[in-house]
């Protein structure tokens, strides 16, 4: 149906190259769903174009295997941005070297398109040209224009030492926290901590709720380096809550009320709402007890995480964690719902207090306690967004140990068991009873039980 030759020896599609790209590019704009057994279609939900983009954007992420998988995107941009700007095919290689060298990602660009060219400029002109941003004389057609127009919109405004921090706020609050922190520091260069601190949670005050959250998450980064800060904060209306709650956790100040917590809740649940979605903020509450932990006055955004939860189905995952390396082999099977952050998978897997990371397509996450540095925030992505089906995996380091996590199966919630749970062991290991003893400490919402 492709018109692709097919060798002698191709046990599956996957033997065959020529339509990597087009299978990536389906699945990522979502016409193509992998199952248990099979691939099926999907009817399409979003403008052609916006499908296209986003088939786009899944090729050049699946080519770059730097940590925030950018260096093909990077290197793509540059190609089109240099090309839109009119230069001949001679002087191309001149100016993208000479865009990437501003890019924040141009260091990633010699591991993208398989790493074999520290300067894959060939690999981005043939991709861009396979999808119809470039015409076959590599001129930038109306498509690729269009291309580079939504990428310039969907990047964040940069921000410098000069910004207000108002201004800060507002250019914070749209991105992911670790990506927020990366930026906030640029405007902390020149200026003490506690000072920074301090203006940014003075304009907190007066800022919307996912502003005021990014700012919290921003001066939290800096610790207790920062606490006269949040004392100062305790005299504020809408920080307030915010600052006792980061005091408790070292011990200072006076401690949270009841009200406060709900607003806690309330604001992080829009937060979440604004910058991910209903689903995630119906996730964030429901970790937390569900709606009853929200203010009495949060009726509008109670209303529609009822309604959301109304539709959604949760599931539960059976996970083979095998200890790699080790002879005999050691492994056990953990029940865990779908939904659990990666914070509290570690958690499961007895790294509570212990240093340790994950990686998952070629992103590593660990705890901000122990410091980011470029991972991302365990407790900001769920177990679900990164083992997307049966078959996928991800790593876990625990010290010195790797352990391999995969998806095994995708099931229904039983309502009469308890999660997590270990329901089989290796001969050698800890035996099942022993594991489930210490999960149930793990206390999370029990997927099978109304929100």
């Amino acid at each position: 149906m492709l018109g692709v030759e097919v060798g002698e020896k191709v046990r599956s599609a996957a033997d065959v190259v020529t339509i990597h790209r087009p299978w990536v590019a389906a699945e990522g704009a979502g016409l193509i769903e992998v199952g248990v057994a099979e691939a099926v279609a999907r009817p399409p939900h979003d403008d052609p174009a916006q499908l296209w983009l986003k088939g786009l954007d899944a090729v050049l992420r699946a080519e770059s295997a730097d940590p925030r998988r950018r260096g093909a995107f990077a290197m793509c941009r540059a190609v089109l941005t240099a090309l839109a700007n009119g230069p001949l095919l001679d002087d191309l290689v001149f100016s993208v070297h000479r865009l990437l060298k501003g890019s924040e990602d141009g260091d990633a660009v010699a591991s993208s398109f398989g790493g074999t060219d520290l300067f894959p400029l060939d690999a981005a002109l043939d991709v861009l040209t396979e999808f119809g941003a470039l015409d076959a004389d590599r001129k930038v057609t109306p498509l690729g224009q269009w291309a580079l127009d939504e990428w310039a919109a969907r990047e964040p405004r940069p921000v410098t030492p000069g910004l207000r921090a108002a201004q800060l706020l507002s250019r914070l609050a749209p991105l992911p926290a670790d990506e927020a922190w990366r930026q906030a520091l640029r405007w902390f260069e020149g200026r003490r901590p506690v000072d920074g601190a301090a203006q940014l949670l003075h304009a907190a005050e007066f800022a919307s709720p996912v502003e005021r959250v990014a700012a919290i998450e921003v001066v939290a980064g800096f610790g207790d380096e920062v606490l006269p800060a949040w004392h100062v904060a305790l005299g504020y209306r809408n920080v307030r809550p915010h600052a006792a709650a980061m005091l408790e956790m070292w011990d200072d100040g006076p401690g949270l009320s009841e009200s406060e917590r709900r607003r806690l809740v309330t604001e992080y649940a829009l937060s979440a709402r604004e910058r991910s979605g209903v689903e995630e903020a119906y996730h964030y509450v429901r970790d937390r007890g569900g709606p009853g932990a929200l203010e009495p006055e949060a009726t509008a955004l109670r209303r529609e995480l009822q309604a959301f939860a109304e539709t959604v189905k949760l599931a539960v995952y059976q996970l083979k964690v095998t200890v790699t390396g080790r002879k005999p082999p050691q492994w056990w099977r953990l029940v865990i719902p779908a939904s659990v952050t990666l914070g509290v998978l570690a958690e499961a897997l007895d790294a509570e207090g212990a240093e340790h990371h994950f990686e998952a397509d070629g992103v590593r996450y660990a705890d901000p306690f122990f410091g980011l540095g470029e991972d991302r925030d365990e407790h900001d992505v769920r177990l679900s967004h990164v083992l997307v089906r049966p078959g996928t995996s991800l790593r876990f380091f625990l010290g010195a140990e790797e352990h391999s996590v995969t998806c095994e199966k995708i099931l229904d919630p039983d309502p009469g068991l308890t999660y997590p749970r270990c329901t089989s062991v290796s001969k050698v290991g800890e035996s099942a009873s022993a594991r489930n003893k210490r999960l149930a400490a793990v206390r999370i919402p029990h997927p099978a039980h109304p929100w």
